[in-house]
């Protein structure tokens, strides 16, 4: 039987939060290179704060 493989979009909790903040934007004026930034953008913004909430966890656990 042959391997399957089910990789699949998005495929991480940051990509799957940007597509749905993306998805409740009004993006009709948004150019195709427009909309390729504001999705990296988006994308930064939501992992650094998943690195934010880690980091300070971590330091609370510390202290």
């Amino acid at each position: 039987m042959a391997a399957v493989n089910l990789n699949t979009f998005p495929n991480n909790r940051v990509s799957a939060l940007t597509m749905l903040y993306l998805g409740a934007q009004d993006l009709t004026e948004l150019t195709p290179e427009e909309l390729a930034t504001k999705y990296d953008d988006v994308f930064e913004k939501i992992n650094f704060q998943f690195k934010e909430v880690r980091r300070e966890r971590a330091e609370n656990k510390i202290k």
